[in-house]
């Protein structure tokens, strides 16, 4: 077993991340991502994000099986499958920041619109909704983009959930059936990602003593986030996963950015 003072950094980021992931369904990969790259290298960080993502989605996942949106989770999965594919081959000829540059870009905007809908409309300006919205052709297709991309967003840097996340929200409105259906989403799709990578000798020595470390200190973060899901409403819940988001999407911009700088 190896051990880098580097591994503490990582282990303490996990506690974050798995707190976002216990509550919101998505997160803790993404980020955790720039540390993990940056600390592992990137050969180490991909594998490590979903190896460390794999330990915990799987375990809630077998836990909550009659709580999950199993056809929504259908539609997810036949969209993304095929991007995941895609993506897997994507990684070894792209350039890893000009496409998290993008991503990090898209995922800002969509969150910054939907906080001014849901916090800064309401709270802010004391706007009232008029009813429903209407769901027109145009959102669907904007919906199913973002599943498509997540996909190979996913299947590339294992970072696809915050694009994923878009259509989930509208398709499953209970926050624990979206956050299992999300949890089993990953726990689907790491699975496929990890044996790929164990095909490609990507699981080292160097890969598990980081994972080794990291895994206690993310079982602390995933336990509190998921006491945290129960003590929140639907609107609560809807306003953190947007600010979450927001966060996400910009650490994702910024950092890709710096790379160029």
């Amino acid at each position: 077993m190896v051990f880098e003072t580097g591994f503490i950094l990582l282990a303490i980021i996990q506690i974050f991340g798995f707190f976002v992931e216990g509550s919101a369904g998505f997160g803790s990969t993404v980020i955790s991502a720039p540390f993990a790259t940056s600390i592992l290298g990137i050969e180490t960080g991909v594998p490590f994000g979903t190896i460390m993502s794999t330990i915990f989605v799987v375990g809630l996942t077998l836990k909550s099986l009659k709580n999950i949106s199993w056809k929504d989770l259908g539609k997810i999965l036949v969209a993304c499958l095929p991007g995941l594919f895609l993506g897997q081959y994507l990684f070894y000829i792209i350039d890893p920041n000009v496409a998290k540059v993008g991503i990090g870009l898209a995922v800002t905007l969509i969150a910054a619109f939907k906080i001014y809908q849901n916090i800064v409309s309401p709270l802010v300006l004391k706007k009232v909704k008029s009813g429903d919205e209407v769901d027109t052709l145009t959102k669907k297709v904007f919906r199913y983009s973002c599943l498509i991309i997540g996909g190979v967003v996913h299947g590339a840097f294992n970072i696809g959930g915050p694009l994923i996340t878009v259509y989930t929200l509208e398709a499953v409105k209970d926050k624990i059936r979206f956050r299992n259906t999300m949890i089993a989403l990953w726990a689907t799709l790491d699975i496929l990602n990890s044996i790929n990578q164990f095909r490609n000798g990507a699981w080292t020595p160097y890969l598990w003593s980081a994972v080794l470390v990291c895994v206690p200190f993310a079982a602390v973060g995933f336990i509190l986030g998921i006491k945290f899901l129960d003590k929140i409403n639907r609107e609560q819940f809807l306003r953190f996963v947007y600010v979450v988001l927001l966060a996400v999407g910009l650490n994702t911009l910024i950092r890709s950015l710096l790379v160029f700088m």
